[in-house]
């Protein structure tokens, strides 16, 4: 195969998508397909605590199909290969898509959704999917801009390496964003040693070079990250769940209504107004929310062509976002924490990764023990894990690394509390604590590889300017994990992308907190639990 790095990469395998990732049993998929080959195999397996196929079939054929130079913005107009008429027995979950030519194989997935939502699971889980959208660097460009040669050096795209803020569905999802081939964690697994001049080299960047990855694969896709590593848990400890994208609160924004808890996992870092308008109707009229994600809400998208384009600005809102100034601003595709939007996710979730940061990454605690210190040991959530005030637990399976969430707090009676100036509700409960950094140092001699980037734009558009007493308030950020009622309901946030790599590990803490959460908001804690 290719080198990805060349045109012929994409020109040289099999690729597909389809109009749709999620699915009704009964629904029909339509499999866009380009092939360079006679023929290709199409083989599906759900994905959960093993991987069971459940259809194969060979000798389907298509033809070579044209790739626009700006495919990521345009999408491709393929024609549909085949179809297949989900079956009536298939259970919900993700469904693994692999096309298998003889040269070449791509991978793709579907969703499939319970007709009979809630009837037999009390919990709906809701996959990240604009964020797999956003980090999907197929055709040389995503949200982040590109590392792809040919796209940097093509004078009809003009695109200087910046982001593209205008993404097109109708395209396949770049490979290893879809199916990891490793566990890929994305945080140091060891603190930065003493005046040691580096971030060390086992971070993402690095790693995923010598694996041949897209750089802006990792932090997207479900298999072998944050979902996967949940959803084996989960079913292995007699929790069902069922299955859906984020586009589907779009399309159905009531469907969550039938589940007790609604819960997002790992990175879920962009939302439409829909979606939140969803979620938070949900828990207001009872639900509970289990955010155990980091990074979660961070950005506004919105969607059009019925879901097939997806547009997120981000940094250059203010400049490029065309409703910017009209009566629809409060859409514009910034921080969901920018004054202009108006609507902070801290009012949904109690947390936000303004007030938090990274962690195990380049600089940002570098030498930190990636660990929570807990405050409130008599809370509900850490029944019966004999923890007492000032104990950390999870540093061994870095648990507070990658990207977190947190809040403005104050100390009263050694105890912290939210000063309520970010949107956080004055009744959420700090349990636990962990340092985060938006950036890194300004003046220091180590190389670091997250420079000043994101403390510098919440300096701006969070206090007010881009000065040092800002980037340095910006960067004094403390993850933190609590809950509050908001309504009839109530909601649990964990603050850390790395919550589900704890359960993967058989953490205790980690593990006896999960249950603790679950059991109380599917009615099955403790009377004196349940009345807390």
């Amino acid at each position: 195969m290719a080198n990805r790095r060349d045109r012929t990469y994409y020109e040289s395998s099999i690729w597909c998508y389809t109009d749709k990732l999620s699915f009704l049993p009964g629904e029909t998929i339509g499999f866009r397909v380009s092939n360079p080959e006679p023929t290709f195999a199409c083989k599906i397996s759900r994905i959960g605590v093993q991987e069971v196929v459940v259809f194969e079939q060979v000798g389907y054929t298509a033809n070579p199909q044209e790739i626009p130079d700006d495919v990521y913005r345009k999408g491709c107009q393929w024609p549909i290969a085949f179809e297949l008429k989900v079956p009536l027995e298939w259970i919900s979950g993700y469904y693994r898509v692999q096309l298998i030519a003889e040269q070449s194989d791509c991978e793709h997935f579907v969703v499939i959704k319970n007709p009979d939502p809630g009837k037999k699971a009390s919990i709906a889980i809701v996959l990240a999917t604009n964020t797999y959208h956003a980090y999907n660097s197929w055709g040389g460009m995503c949200l982040y801009g590109t590392d792809d040669p040919t796209v940097l050096s093509n004078p009809k795209l003009d695109v200087k390496g910046d982001r593209c803020p205008v993404l097109s569905m109708n395209r396949p999802f770049s490979r290893y964003l879809i199916a990891s081939p490793v566990r890929m964690r994305l945080c140091v697994s060891t603190p930065r040693g003493f005046q040691e001049n580096s971030s060390r080299g086992e971070f993402v960047l690095d790693r995923v070079l010598d694996l041949d990855f897209p750089v802006w694969d990792p932090p997207g896709g479900f298999l072998n990250r944050w979902e996967h590593q949940f959803v084996k848990w989960a079913e292995e400890n007699g929790f069902e769940l069922d299955f859906y994208i984020q586009y589907d609160l779009d399309e159905n924004p009531e469907c969550l209504f039938p589940y007790q808890c609604y819960l997002s996992v790992g990175h879920d870092e962009y939302w439409t107004w829909a979606e939140r308008d969803a979620v938070e109707s949900f828990t207001e009229q009872g639900g509970k929310a289990f955010f155990m994600c980091g990074n979660a809400c961070y950005w506004q998208v919105r969607f059009y062509k019925e879901g097939r384009e997806m547009v997120c600005y981000k940094y250059d809102t203010l400049e490029k976002d065309p409703i910017v100034g009209t009566k629809d601003e409060k859409y514009m595709s910034g921080m969901w924490s920018d004054p202009m939007t108006g609507r902070p996710e801290t009012q949904m979730m109690g947390t936000t990764f303004t007030r938090a940061g990274y962690a195990r990454i380049g600089l940002a605690v570098s030498a930190g023990v990636a660990g929570y210190t807990v405050h409130r040991p008599d809370h509900w959530a850490l029944e019966g894990t004999e923890l007492f005030y000032g104990d950390v637990f999870g540093q061994e399976n870095i648990l507070c690394g990658y990207e977190m969430d947190g809040c403005d707090y104050t100390i009263q009676d050694g105890l912290p509390v939210p000063t309520g100036e970010d949107g956080t509700s004055p009744d959420f409960e700090i349990i636990a604590t962990a340092p985060a950094s938006l950036g890194e140092p300004e003046d220091t001699k180590l190389q670091g590889r997250l420079g000043n980037f994101d403390d510098s734009f919440v300096a701006k558009r969070i206090f007010g300017a881009d000065t040092k007493e800002n980037r340095d308030r910006a960067r004094r950020g403390q993850a933190t994990m609590g809950t509050f009622k908001k309504g009839r309901g109530e909601v649990f946030s964990v603050g850390t992308t790395e919550w589900a790599w704890g359960l993967s590990d058989g953490n205790p803490y980690v593990d006896r907190i999960t249950r603790n959460v679950l059991d109380r908001f599917l009615g099955r804690g403790k009377p004196e639990q349940l009345r807390h």
